[in-house]
């Protein structure tokens, strides 16, 4: 999801870089969906997938699998469906900044369209924030690498104690329990 809207994002900042399509598409909707496009699917997909990927460690807990895919296809189209269309209104000419239109411009439906797209978007993260919370509570049991993941963070408990590491481990590799399937050497003194 992450690289499909920052793709569109991208390629939306090279159409607004050209002068003749800027001056017929500036202050309209298109420069809002290309901003949430790119700010959005810069940051907050990205921060999703973070969350998701350590609540484990933070929490010592499994958010539900399937909550997560129905969080992230909920999220993907009610974003799709809130914002790609904001670059067409934007194309007819539909100034941003600009609290009522008049109705005979045609824009009703397409809103109505975008407005149920913005509340799809919305009930993902009530899903998400469900997920989060009974994650939380009476989540599965994690394990220390639920992930299976090579770098430090997951040669600890979790969720890690407050002091992290009985001993500091010497690090040799980028991955280093990918690299050591063994135990970790440690320095002692």
């Amino acid at each position: 999801g992450f690289f499909f809207i920052c793709v569109i994002g991208g390629l939306t900042g090279v159409m607004l870089a050209s002068v003749p399509l800027d001056l017929q598409v500036h202050d309209t909707y298109f420069v809002v969906a290309h901003f949430h496009y790119v700010l959005i699917g810069g940051s907050v997909f990205p921060l999703l997938g973070a969350a998701y990927f350590w609540f484990p460690k933070v929490t010592g807990r499994m958010m539900s699998e399937r909550l997560g895919r129905w969080h992230f296809w909920l999220a993907f189209i009610g974003f799709n469906a809130a914002f790609f269309p904001m670059h067409l209104v934007g194309l007819w000419g539909m100034p941003r900044r600009v609290y009522t239109y008049p109705a005979e411009l045609g824009w009703g439906n397409i809103n109505l369209f975008i407005s149920a797209g913005a509340l799809l978007f919305f009930l993902s993260f009530v899903l998400f924030t469900f997920n989060l919370v009974h994650g939380a509570l009476k989540g599965t049991s994690a394990g220390n690498n639920p992930w299976d993941a090579g770098t430090l963070e997951w040669a600890t408990s979790s969720p890690p104690p407050s002091y992290n590491f009985a001993r500091i481990p010497i690090v040799t590799h980028i991955e280093p329990l990918w690299a050591e399937r063994e135990a970790l050497p440690v320095a002692t003194g």
